[in-house]
């Protein structure tokens, strides 16, 4: 049974005195140093739950991580980072004397107290969802995505309101230049991650279901395959046709749909807004496609065509790839910051290749979230897309291109390209790329990016 962070008369009383003092069983265990924020998270996090007053992620970035700093970037990565760094270490703590111990629950930022039941709120990576209950969403869980993605793409839209306006003449620079003359919807293609419910045991001593993340399962229909090939452990995992979009996804998405919003030569045409999950083939065939997410979000309807196209290939890891023409290796550092003083590296990517039925499909992507912010930034920024080399980005069957994007702490300190080249497209409409040996879960990654 959890206590509530809040109560009255005496009973708040005990419950806050009892959170003080399993925070002082905490407290000690968070580390001294300078760069290591965790100390001063934890007491905000403490104070503002004893308080009752739950704080949002810019008021954490602003109290915790500003160093004096005002209007801090609220993409700041480090609240959710340090954020997962806390949750992890208070799951690994001992329980007290009297067997209560100290949650951070996933999706909240108010400190919990909790009972010896057995019952924690599991994690898995800073941008892997997990969750210990998962709700059904009755046929399909689509309409409850874009949902929630509207109403983030609200909250942040204020930040976005007082950006310097972008997106003014995109109609003359590449990669856009391509949609021109189209009247054609365009579609906005989030990447998403396809996630299952693990079900351990039944009855009361059981552990609470989670969702899992696993790079060996990218669909439902790669769940019934490995349900059949398993009837033995059919019954330990469930689908409910849930689909996670990374925070860097969505305000890189939200970034450009209002740029081509601000841009007369696309103002007046349909924008839609999907999940990669949810592209058709219709989709596909009758709209100019513009992908924005990782490249591990893709989604087998649009990898197929530029696997074929480009020599890059993704690594196991998903945070790497190998550009089979040279040989070359492209690594990102990821989120980890082990240091913020420590320069960090990240990969974006951009290309453009013909549709299906002479429609655009345009990728705007990067290894990991904070490549894609700068992408999305460099992308409806006229003066930086010149620097793309006319005779690439104008090539008729598409092109690619790569940039190293430079991050320290929590700011992108800019790209610089690596390559830019035509990519070929003949027949990749008309043969399908080949298909790798289906692999069943392998418990080693699941739930791991």
């Amino acid at each position: 049974m959890s206590h509530p962070p809040t109560g009255t008369s005496a009973g708040q009383g005990e419950v806050s005195a009892a959170m003080r003092a399993a925070a002082s069983e905490v407290r000690p265990r968070l580390g001294t140093g300078r760069s290591d924020r965790l100390p001063a998270l934890f007491d905000f996090l403490l104070e503002r739950t004893l308080a009752g007053a739950p704080p949002n992620e810019q008021q954490i970035a602003d109290e915790v991580f500003s160093n004096g700093r005002t209007g801090l970037d609220r993409r700041d990565a480090n609240v959710r980072v340090y954020i997962h760094r806390l949750r992890r270490l208070l799951n690994d703590m001992p329980a007290m004397a009297d067997g209560t111990r100290l949650d951070l629950p996933v999706g909240s930022y108010m400190l919990r107290l909790v009972e010896p039941s057995g019952e924690n709120v599991l994690d898995a990576t800073p941008d892997v969802l997990a969750s210990p209950a998962p709700r059904p969403f009755g046929r399909s869980s689509a309409g409850f995505v874009l949902a929630l993605v509207a109403a983030i793409l609200l909250a942040i839209g204020g930040w976005f309101a007082f950006r310097p306006a972008t997106g003014a003449g995109l109609a003359k620079a590449m990669p856009w230049a391509a949609l021109v003359g189209s009247d054609r919807p365009i579609t906005l293609v989030m990447g998403d991650y396809y996630l299952f419910t693990s079900i351990s045991g039944q009855g009361a001593g059981a552990a609470r279901p989670i969702q899992v993340w696993d790079r060996t399962v990218p669909t439902r229909e790669d769940l019934i395959i490995y349900q059949m090939l398993n009837p033995d452990k059919a019954a330990q995992v469930a689908d409910h046709n849930q689909q996670y979009v990374t925070s860097g996804t969505i305000a890189a998405t939200f970034a450009i749909r209002n740029a081509l919003r601000r841009d007369a030569a696309f103002r007046k045409r349909s924008i839609r807004l999907v999940s990669a999950s949810q592209l058709s083939p219709e989709l596909l065939k009758s709209t100019d496609v513009v992908y924005v997410g990782q490249m591990s979000g893709l989604g087998a309807i649009l990898r197929d065509p530029f696997v074929q196209a480009s020599p890059f290939r993704l690594d196991d890891s998903l945070v790497g790839m190998t550009d089979m023409a040279s040989g070359k290796q492209y690594h990102s550092d990821g989120v980890e910051l082990r240091d913020e003083k420590m320069p960090r590296r990240d990969y974006g990517y951009i290309a453009r290749i013909p549709g299906p039925a002479g429609n655009s499909l345009l990728v705007i992507a990067s290894l990991r979230d904070p490549g894609l912010r700068e992408m999305a930034d460099l992308v409806v920024d006229t003066v930086r897309l010149g620097t793309l080399r006319d005779t690439v980005a104008r090539a008729p069957q598409g092109f690619e291109a790569l940039y190293q994007v430079r991050t320290l702490g929590s700011a992108n300190l800019g790209a610089t390209p690596v390559l830019q080249r035509p990519v070929r497209t003949q027949g990749i409409w008309d043969r399908s790329a080949s298909t790798p040996e289906y692999r069943p879960i392998a418990t080693s990654t699941a739930g791991q990016r």
